[in-house]
């Protein structure tokens, strides 16, 4: 009889703990569970909020867009690359020079002002340049290599190899943010070469930009600036990255990628 309660006993011992161990397995697996669906939330809510920092973003940009083409004054990106390079020549243009030379340089310059008068006109109109919108990306940018190798201080070497092109807002983001990385280049760097390289990359455009110039620090004004700031803004709202690499007295480097929309 003894024998046979203890038996009990050590059943009902073992029974109690076979339903503990099923209680804590059925503990770790609602917990389990419930971490899944808390991590699901979050990386839904982190997406939600990232689709609307985007579509936020856009709308600012298209907003400046369109402020920029009723007004007429794009004077950062369309006029500020004329008359820097127009610097350029009234800094060639020295007594000691030979008066052919000269004649040549000034005749330069001012067909440059001439050009920015224009352009500021042309702005007031259409803001979206004009070769972009005819010729292409690749034509606008050798436009704007053209302007800044006839100066002879500065020598760019742009290379292309771009199978696709893109096409409508994002060619415009391009165009502006070459544009801004020939400003920095020209206004701060003293550099005297500027490589530019676009290419294909499976359904991604990369753009590689260095000059020789001076660079800047990691607390430079610059780096904090607008003008960098406007880059990775607009490489953001083609949901692609920026990498800038500086070092002071050994120039500056950019690489910038972005997926081509089809």
């Amino acid at each position: 009889m003894d024998q046979a309660e203890g038996i009990n006993g050590i059943d009902l011992m073992l029974s109690g703990m076979l339903g503990m161990f099923i209680l804590s397995l059925g503990v770790i697996f609602f917990f389990m569970a419930y971490q899944r669906k808390i991590l699901k939330q979050q990386k839904e809510h982190q997406e939600k909020e990232a689709e609307y920092q985007q579509e936020l973003l856009r709308a600012n940009f298209q907003s400046q867009e369109r402020e920029r083409n009723r007004i007429g004054k794009d004077l950062h990106d369309e006029v500020g690359a004329l008359l820097t390079t127009t610097k350029l020549y009234f800094q060639h243009l020295d007594p000691k020079t030979a008066p052919e030379r000269f004649t040549e340089v000034k005749a330069k310059a001012f067909s440059l002002l001439e050009e920015s008068m224009s352009t500021v006109r042309r702005v007031s109109h259409d803001l979206r340049p004009v070769v972009l919108e005819r010729l292409g990306l690749v034509e606008a940018i050798l436009n704007v290599v053209d302007k800044i190798n006839s100066s002879d201080q500065v020598e760019v070497i742009f290379e292309h190899a771009l199978s696709t092109e893109p096409t409508g807002e994002d060619a415009l983001n391009w165009y502006r943010i070459i544009q801004e990385l020939f400003n920095n280049t020209l206004k701060h760097a003293g550099a005297t070469i500027i490589t530019l390289n676009l290419k294909n990359q499976q359904d991604e455009l990369i753009l590689v930009y260095k000059d020789n110039g001076k660079g800047f620090s990691e607390d430079s004004d610059i780096k904090h600036g607008l003008g960098l700031q406007n880059i990775r803004s607009r490489v953001s709202l083609m949901g692609g990255s920026v990498e800038f690499k500086e070092e002071v007295q050994h120039g500056f480097e950019a690489i910038l990628k972005a997926k081509i929309k089809k």
